[in-house]
């Protein structure tokens, strides 16, 4: 109203005596933090979603950022809440060096359904699929440590307020999934695609 304007964003941050690393989420959830296809639905904007916090559609990062503790030479993949659901996504933080993941993330808005415990889950196939460990901080929801191979520990209860800590260890080895990405989804969609076209020239054929 003053014509001032501003971005609002939803952001990790690491604090250490060598500074402050800061990275704004890249991947905002539909209706709640981010507006489809705005340029058509502004005036709906007002009716977004209300998931605590910002409304609208919030700023974002085009390029990941990894953030480096320079005494330990270890690189964190900072994955914030929706992010951690795509897998080429955080992967990409793999490809930039990282070598432990940590996600962060607000789960209460889940209530008492699955799908708090499906958004875990989804942590538990970036550590297989990089093989690299996780440390899951989830304010409202299940916090927990997640080893390379998928195994969860320490994990809290949902919607109680609990401190855990545990010692969590890098790895600098990619895997192939690492290195190439998801080739089996595309080709197998690519695989579908042509069965498709294929079934279709037989029947007209016919």
């Amino acid at each position: 109203g003053d014509g001032f304007f501003y971005d609002s964003y939803n952001t990790a941050l690491q604090l250490d005596a060598t500074g402050i690393q800061i990275y704004h989420k890249s991947k905002l959830v539909p209706g709640a933090e981010i507006m489809p296809l705005a340029f058509l639905l502004k005036p709906l904007e007002s009716l977004a979603l209300d998931m605590g916090g910002t409304m609208g559609t919030l700023g974002i990062q085009k390029e990941r950022t990894v953030f480096t503790d320079k005494i330990t030479g270890t690189n964190v993949a900072p994955v914030i809440c929706y992010e951690s659901i795509y897998s080429d996504y955080v992967t990409e933080y793999i490809r930039k060096k990282a070598n432990i993941i940590f996600i962060i993330t607000n789960d209460g808005w889940w209530d008492n359904t699955p799908g708090n415990v499906q958004h875990l889950y989804y942590a538990r196939l970036r550590a297989i699929e990089n093989r690299v460990q996780i440390a899951r901080s989830a304010n409202t929801g299940i916090s927990c440590f997640i080893d390379e191979f998928g195994n969860i520990t320490n994990a809290t209860n949902y919607w109680e307020p609990a401190v855990i800590k545990k010692d969590i260890y890098k790895n600098d080895n990619h895997t192939f999934y690492s290195k190439f990405g998801d080739l089996i989804s595309y080709f197998s969609a690519f695989t579908s695609l042509l069965l498709v076209l294929f079934s279709s020239f037989l029947r007209f054929k016919k």
